[in-house]
């Protein structure tokens, strides 16, 4: 008997050994995905564990059923879990048991054997069986195989097989003549029956093993297992029963259980970085997912000349309720239209004109002045007002007369060139099917009159059509901290890892500027917001990120920054691209204008700055993707048209603003201003 357990203990080692490389291979996978993704997961661990639950068998005597609803047919096991779990998915335990199954049957018909010949028999009888299990057994967790480890996952399910060895006791009944008519391990007399080799003279028989598990986790290191196993023994005799045929020979029970596992052990995979990182400045890994960087201009140029040919916008919006001109557009006597002039449109400003852009705005609060003056100077040119209301054509046609009667009374314009229509909402309305958020601005948007022509001498070069926007104005201006003067700060990933994330600015004084908080990956502000009075400065600029999960992330690195006056010939060309509400690609009369008009006036080894902006209508991370699609839709064009006209030394730099109010290039206060916002600036710098 020692001799063969001795056996039996290296066959289970070989065993164990086996099955211990195909967990090693398992673990191959997580440690690719480490490297790529940079998370460690600890899902390696020990665990131990308890379990009870209900058996069944299965087998001959109860006509091989997979499942035995006859009467007297539950037993129970009870037991003790070891398991070491090598990866994600591959685990390897030792699992022992004690349990019992029984179960009866009537007149079935089985076949007896006597002197190896088979004599059908229909019987009636009944057993019972005690098993000590042991096992060694693989389980696969098929859920993480597909759907991958996620910590915070409550409910896991697995695949079990394995092999192992079961020793029986047991006695089997004939219920007609109720007595004993055999036994199952050594009983000392002449009904036994089996091997009587295991402990204690019981039956020892090899077994295989299959199942489904299911895992609860209660916390880190607690779970509940609910598992159901079928075992299959190559032998007649848990039930004592020689059944099916001659050619069949085996048994099959099945459990049950659930119970408690305690984990512990855990052994995380280190996060291993590959990828060396380059930026323009300085580069700071903060956290597997997030790279912080700073791109300074060391030169900063406080002003700039610029040449700007201004867009008009072909609207005139209406205060709600109202029928008449506002009073901001700027409205002449009749003795000063003969002092218009378009190219001295500054001479004429608004009432009330406050804050930034204050030139631009000028230029088109005098759009209807621009437009009489063309009017007059192109006596063949029409135009039609079309008036949009929601409170009714009627409402719309009256906004669009009030303009018609000005043009005509005032300007001087002949009534019959220009006539006028009324609808409920514009032809491109910003209010859209469905729409639920900030109505009253969008609503506010669409009480407009839109101006149409089909006269090319109103309208945008190389434009013709109802759509064509009016012919852009040009105006010579002075730009305070020109866009190449901007310091960016970019956190890529701040999106996902961080819940916001500020900036702390100290000089060589030890004087501190605080910006922030930030929620969008990208940031950009004038360096001299920075400088301040300062000519030059060395600047420590810490980042300080608050993580998801609570954590903060300090990261510091130094820019140097010295304040820079152009030459005074140096002169910047600027032009505009507008949009519709929420588009983002250049509609097809820009795409000829950027191709025809602003690439031929880009020099050799020449910069094109590009930015992209929004109004504040809608949410403001999607606002601030929606900017950089426009600003790199416009890029793309006009790389395109370049690449045609052979240039290929021509730098471009790209920016989303979104709807940032500290650098966008109009207030948001009225709908004119909002829809200007909708716009993508491109300056075109000479080569240095």
């Amino acid at each position: 008997m020692k001799t063969f357990y001795h056996q039996l203990s290296k066959v289970m080692f070989v065993i164990l050994v086996t099955l211990i490389p195909w967990a090693s291979i398992a673990q191959e996978g997580p440690k690719a995905i480490l490297e790529r993704t940079n998370t460690a997961q600890c899902y390696k661990y020990w665990s131990v564990g308890v379990f009870g639950g209900l058996m069944q068998f299965n087998g001959d005597l109860s006509k091989n059923l997979w499942v035995n609803l006859y009467p007297n047919s539950i037993g129970y096991n009870l037991g003790f879990v070891a398991t070491k779990q090598f990866s994600r998915v591959i685990g390897v335990r030792a699992r022992f048991a004690y349990g019992k199954i029984h179960s009866d049957v009537e007149n079935k018909w089985v076949w007896d054997y006597k002197d190896g010949n088979g004599v059908p028999l229909k019987i009636t009888q009944r057993f019972h069986s005690s098993i000590l299990e042991t096992d060694l057994q693989l389980t696969v967790n098929w859920l993480n195989w597909i759907l991958g480890y996620k910590p915070e996952r409550i409910f896991s399910s697995y695949l079990i097989a394995g092999i192992g060895i079961d020793q029986s006791r047991g006695n089997k009944q004939d219920v007609n003549l109720g007595k004993d008519i055999s036994f199952l391990g050594k009983k000392g007399d002449l009904l036994n029956v089996g091997n009587t080799n295991g402990m204690d003279g019981r039956d020892m028989e090899f077994k295989a093993t299959a199942g489904l598990g299911f895992d609860f986790n209660l916390s880190k290191h607690f779970s509940v297992p609910i598992e159901f196993l079928f075992r299959w023994q190559n032998a007649d005799l848990l039930d004592m029963t020689k059944g099916g045929s001659m050619g069949v020979v085996n048994d099959m029970y099945s459990s049950g259980t659930i119970g408690i596992t305690y984990k512990f052990g855990y052994s995380c995979p280190k996060v291993i970085l590959k990828e060396p990182v380059m930026v323009p400045v300085t580069v700071v890994t903060i956290d597997p997912t997030v790279r912080f960087s700073v791109i300074a201009p060391r030169e900063i140029p406080a002003e700039r000349n610029v040449r700007e040919i201004f867009p008009l916008r072909n609207y005139i919006f209406f205060d709600l309720g109202s029928k008449e001109i506002p009073d901001r557009y700027v409205l002449l006597a009749k003795d000063q239209v003969k002092d218009f002039k378009e190219d001295q449109v500054q001479l004429f400003t608004p009432k009330n004109l406050s804050g930034r852009s204050q030139r631009q705005m000028t230029v088109y609060y005098n759009v209807i002045n621009i437009l009489g003056d063309r009017l007059g100077k192109n006596p063949t040119a029409t135009v039609r007002l079309t008036g949009a209301s929601m409170e009714g054509q009627e409402d719309g046609k009256a906004m669009a007369e009030s303009v018609k009667r000005y043009l005509v009374s005032i300007v001087g314009i002949e009534a019959t060139r220009i006539t006028t229509e009324g609808r409920v909402k514009p032809r491109i309305p910003s209010e859209q099917p469905g729409g639920t958020k900030e109505l009253d601005l969008l609503r506010e948007g669409d009480r407009r009159v839109s101006i149409w022509s089909t006269s090319p001498a109103l309208l945008m070069e190389f434009v013709s059509g109802e759509d064509a926007p009016l012919k852009p104005v040009e105006i010579i201006d002075v730009q305070k901290a020109p866009y190449d003067s901007y310091v960016t700060f970019n956190v890529e990933g701040a999106n996902k890892a961080f819940t916001s994330w500020s900036l702390e600015i100290k000089d060589n004084n030890g004087a501190i500027q605080n910006f922030g908080p930030y929620s969008q990956e990208q940031v950009s502000m004038p360096g001299k917001s920075i400088l301040g009075n300062q000519p030059e400065g060395t600047y420590q600029v810490k980042m300080i990120g608050q993580t998801k999960s609570g954590k903060t992330v300090i990261k510091d690195t130094t820019v140097t920054m010295v304040l820079w006056n152009p030459p005074v010939n140096e002169e910047v060309m600027r032009f505009s691209v507008i949009f519709e509400f929420n588009e983002s690609k250049a509609i097809a009369l820009y795409e000829k204008y950027l191709s025809d008009i602003v690439v031929p006036k880009i020099p050799e080894g020449g910069t094109v700055i590009i930015h992209g902006y929004t109004d504040i209508i809608g949410d403001e991370l999607y606002n601030q993707t929606l900017s950089l699609a426009r600003a790199n839709d416009v890029r793309n064009i006009m790389v395109n048209a370049l690449t045609k006209a052979g240039k290929n030394n021509v730098k471009f730099e790209v920016y989303g603003f979104g709807e940032d109010q500290k650098l966008s290039p109009f207030e948001n206060k009225f709908p004119e201003e909002r829809f200007y916002n909708r716009t993508v600036i491109i300056d075109i710098m000479p080569k240095k």
